[in-house]
């Protein structure tokens, strides 16, 4: 059986030990953050690679574990295969044995009259290549995979800050419950605090592709679409905002608690504006049924939505039923076709490498 595997591409905009309003870390880089979280989930029941309480986490989280990891020695890179619970979703359901070692617990798909005697969770696996030597993460979406690039950058946060072990580290708790890290030694750095930050975006097609080059000569506006909520008590929506209650065959629906609005702004944006837009607002998973958007309207092709011209590539899995991968297996297919899949990451990072360069010399 044929799986094709959907490959999204993230920049890592942040990751490591940051002093409040600086934008280079001190340390805990990519490397050495994954390195950690490696060595923190081995040997480890799933149910215990929850790194945060579910009891006093912000509503609306979902629990997400650590289903199973691997680490190529010869490259540093990693594959961890997160388990995000789900207990009712569109698409095939699994179970995975909560006590069983990260690495090693078999899946089952939910049935409604298991009976099983061990503790199941139950949820869908996120399968996540991280490539530190190119600051990249690649998220690979399988039929029966969600991606859910917030819910993994939370994972590595929380378990960074909440359970890994940090040698030479002191840590600490804020009145608000915000982690914070000092160094043990005399070092100038050793009387500050510092906050662990992860963030990621999706990385759009290269400022020198055609296909955006093409995309920059044809957009005529830039279109936003929101949701306002209505009748919350204080109005304080903008005043352009507003005008929409005055015109007439405009007003919201009797009792409606939203609006959907859409402004269309004449724009002629360069390629490089294009990408940055892009890149702040496309997202791997956004349902078509979903307003909230970000697009382009053009002369002749009509509008056009960032999600389209993010970064991304497909890949075959071969597999007898359509299950669970494991940790290897992914990679192992990955790394066959890694030159194939990686050229538009090499290309944006030297493309960005050159834009920099030029800044600084004409700062020069």
């Amino acid at each position: 059986m044929i799986i094709p595997g959907h490959l999204n591409f993230f920049s890592i905009d942040e990751c490591g030990l940051y002093k409040q309003g600086d934008q280079v870390a001190k340390t805990l880089g990519p490397a050495e953050t994954f390195d950690l979280i490696y060595e923190w989930v081995k040997g480890k029941p799933i149910t215990d690679t929850l790194p945060w309480d579910p009891l006093t986490s912000r509503t609306g989280l979902a629990k997400c574990y650590c289903h199973d990891f691997y680490k190529c020695e010869d490259t540093g890179e990693y594959l961890f295969v997160l388990w995000k619970s789900e207990s009712n979703s569109d698409g095939t359901i699994f179970g995975a044995n909560a006590n069983a070692q990260t690495g090693s617990s078999k899946v089952i798909e939910i049935k409604s009259d298991y009976k099983g005697k061990e503790k199941m969770i139950w949820g869908r696996p996120c399968y996540y290549w991280v490539i530190p030597k190119m600051n990249t993460v690649v998220s690979v979406k399988l039929d029966n995979s969600v991606c859910d690039s917030g819910l993994f950058m939370e994972w590595v946060s929380q378990s960074i800050s909440n359970k890994v072990s940090h040698k030479n580290k002191i840590k600490s708790k804020t009145e608000t419950g915000k982690v914070r890290f000092e160094f043990k030694d005399s070092s100038e750095i050793s009387a500050q605090r510092y906050s662990y930050r992860f963030n990621v975006h999706l990385r759009s097609l290269n400022t020198g592709s055609a296909k955006l080059d093409e995309l920059a000569r044809k957009v005529t506006h830039i279109i936003r679409r929101d949701t306002i909520p209505l009748n919350v008590g204080i109005d304080d929506r903008p005043d352009w905002i507003k005008i929409f209650d005055k015109v007439p065959f405009l007003s919201a629906k009797p009792k409606a608690k939203t609006r959907q609005i859409e402004v269309r702004a004449e724009a002629k944006p360069t390629a490089a504006e294009i990408k940055d837009i892009i890149e702040k607002f496309a997202r791997e998973e956004r349902k078509r049924s979903e307003w909230n958007n970000i697009g382009f309207a053009t002369e002749k092709s009509g509008d056009v939505w960032v999600d389209s011209y993010r970064l991304h590539e497909t890949v075959n899995f071969s597999k007898e039923s359509q299950s669970v991968f494991s940790a290897a297996d992914i990679y192992d297919r990955l790394s066959k076709v890694k030159d194939r899949i990686l050229a538009g990451v090499k290309m944006d990072i030297k493309a960005k490498a050159k834009v920099k360069k030029d800044i600084k010399g004409a700062a020069a």
